[in-house]
């Protein structure tokens, strides 16, 4: 049991993939003294005099809560390496960086935004990565830059139900940076070995959906999490990227307990992972079909909700981001 009197209090500043706001849940629950304020809402920001009103109403009422959040902190956590502006602010407090994805793997090469990322490396307590494909990035900023596997929130998942017609979910955006090319040409293979009766479904999300709905692909819009989570749930088999990792959604579907296929690259986590692979693009056909031929038999075989609670359950993760902090601040 940590000690209440030695636990810095932490305002987490923004989100992303809910990772913030489930570490707060969790660390509250377990009696850590953290707090989050995500991002102002900017939905109803408009151009006209009553709209502009309200911006700035929400503006004052957002930095207001940003103020007193930090002034009762003792570490600010921020999420995503471009928003850093407010780490300049009064009253400066020592802070934590933690890098998601784009921001270090795309934006950090970026001449207009490298130098601005940089300086939050340099000058937080510790920098903080969330998938491991991020750490050779990670690194050239900041080389003692630590992994904190991403936490998958058990208790809003709910029950796997898959629909009365055999259907395979691509979780991700159609995307360059989730392997979008390969995704295309692996919906082809897959329709080649599943033939024309499985549904295949996807996101409306992404540079390559048009294309995913010439090849097949059922496309559904963008949607709530409750929603989209219930939508997985509503699978027969989960196609992942095939980027090499596992991001939030991939890892949603673990827990959810829906047999996944992914191409991951060996080494990055824990074996024996809990997904099904392939040495090349008909190998993951081949896997998806096999699953659709007997998914509870699959999912009783992968046992990938124990998995996820070993490694992601948000009890575990807070345990390990408690002692970054107990270091930091």
């Amino acid at each position: 049991m940590f000690d209440r009197h030695t636990e810095p209090r932490v305002l987490h500043l923004y989100d992303c993939a809910d990772v913030g706001s489930t570490l707060v849940q969790y660390g509250r629950a377990a009696g850590r003294p953290w707090r989050h304020l995500p991002m102002r809402d900017t939905s109803s920001d408009g151009t006209n005099f009553i709209s502009a009103a309200r911006t700035s109403a929400s503006v004052s009422g957002w930095t207001a809560r940003r103020l007193l959040g930090s002034l009762g902190a003792d570490l600010l956590h921020v999420h995503f390496g471009t928003r850093l502006d407010v780490l300049t602010k009064w009253p400066r407090k020592p802070f934590i960086v933690h890098l998601h994805g784009t921001d270090i793997r795309t934006f950090y090469y970026d001449t207009a935004q490298r130098d601005r990322i940089q300086w939050g490396a340099d000058n937080a307590s510790a920098v903080l990565y969330s998938t491991p494909d991020l750490k050779v990035h990670a690194e050239k900023a900041r080389g003692d830059a630590i992994y904190l596997p991403n936490p998958v929130n058990l208790g809003e998942l709910p029950a796997w139900k898959p629909s009365s017609q055999p259907s395979i979910a691509f979780a991700s955006r159609w995307d360059g940076s989730k392997g979008g090319e390969q995704q295309l040409e692996l919906l082809s293979k897959i329709r080649q070995v599943v033939g024309p009766t499985v549904r295949m479904v996807g996101l409306d999300w992404g540079d390559y959906a048009a294309e995913a709905s010439r090849r097949g692909v059922e496309l559904v819009p963008r949607m709530p999490k409750p929603d989209y989570l219930r939508w997985l749930a509503g699978a027969h088999c989960v196609v992942g990227q095939t980027s090499g990792i596992l991001a939030m959604s991939e890892l949603q579907s673990l827990a959810i307990g829906v047999p996944l296929v992914a191409g991951l690259t060996p080494g990055y986590y824990p074996e024996p992972v809990p997904v099904l692979r392939g040495a090349s693009q008909e190998d993951l056909a081949v896997k998806v079909a096999s699953v659709i031929e007997d998914p509870l038999g699959m999912a009783k075989q992968l046992q990938a909700r124990k998995w996820i609670e070993t490694y992601h359950a948000p009890n575990v993760v807070v345990q390990k981001l408690a002692s970054i902090y107990r270091q930091s601040a």
